[in-house]
């Protein structure tokens, strides 16, 4: 179980189900089929958090995957920030547990640091629950090396992945060293927000034509989509792996056609160093933070 092959391709469950709250308006059923197509095309990597939609993502996500084997299926939620004491982190594991429907999480992640509880805290509690076996292996969101090295000190497992956000203008993660060092220590490197691209002053978030002409040469050199040439620049990197977001069957299957091509080296490169637009720190939508 612990060394499932998982897919490079992961399918976000952010905005699935409502946002930060349930939507009781929400079409459940557009979701589900969402997640089941993925999971039907080869995606067994399925990304999700205790805070997205206040829970109801992890319950879509329980109710998709009844029709699939459970050893087949790659399963990764995230304890925030505020729940990371001792005994919330291990009721929030019981409630996402409870919410999935399943008796273990393959992947179970530290949303964001809290500086206010103790690294040492936190670890006692995950160590526990991969005792236990309710959880397969520990995840860190949003960090830095330095975090990354307190977290394996303590854990009794090593720290299976690192999601950070990374994409052809947040490249945080790159200029740090942060994506070499998970290479070289054997631990998955996870993209948030790989195709959105949100920034202050974004002219447009998603690539359309117009907007980056290296973008639309190279979709018209390969007959592919922007948002495909975006996706297969990350998808080409060694121990890089992606998690996108969508509840759109044709969205999904065109990230899944990216499977069908590959740069060269040299249009590689010219993303990787002469992307017009790229910052060394994290972006968010409203905001630039740094790792930690």
């Amino acid at each position: 179980m612990d060394d499932i092959r998982i897919s490079k391709i992961g399918l976000g469950t952010w905005l699935l189900g409502g946002d930060v709250k349930a939507n009781i308006n929400n079409n459940d059923e557009k979701d589900l089929n969402a997640i089941k197509y993925a999971i039907k095309n080869g995606i067994n990597h399925i990304d999700t958090s205790e805070s997205y939609s206040g829970g109801k993502s992890e319950i879509l996500i329980g109710q998709s995957i009844k029709c699939f084997e459970r050893n087949k299926i790659f399963i990764a939620t995230k304890v925030r920030e505020w729940n990371l004491s001792y005994d919330k982190l291990i009721l929030s594991c019981m409630k996402s547990l409870k919410r999935l429907d399943t008796n273990y999480i393959d992947l179970y992640y530290v949303h964001k640091q809290n500086k206010a509880i103790p690294i040492e805290e936190t670890c006692k509690a995950l160590n526990y629950l991969l005792e236990k076996g309710f959880i397969k292996n520990v995840g860190l969101s949003n960090v830095g090396i330095e975090t990354i090295e307190k977290f394996n000190l303590l854990l009794d497992k090593q720290v299976y992945a690192v999601q950070n956000q990374y994409n052809l203008i947040c490249r945080e993660s790159q200029v740090k060293g942060i994506i070499e060092y998970c290479r070289k220590n054997n631990i998955k490197f996870i993209c948030w927000r790989p195709i959105l691209l949100s920034y202050p002053g974004v002219s447009d978030p998603m690539y359309k034509k117009g907007t980056y002409p290296v973008l639309d040469e190279m979709a018209k050199k390969y007959h592919v989509s922007n948002v495909q040439v975006v996706a297969k620049w990350l998808l080409q990197q060694d121990n890089v792996y992606i998690i996108f977001k969508s509840n759109n069957i044709k969205h999904i299957q065109e990230i899944l056609e990216t499977q069908n091509f590959n740069l060269s080296r040299k249009d590689w490169q010219i993303l990787n160093y002469n992307f017009p637009i790229q910052f060394d720190r994290g972006c968010a939508s409203n905001e630039f933070y740094e790792v930690s």
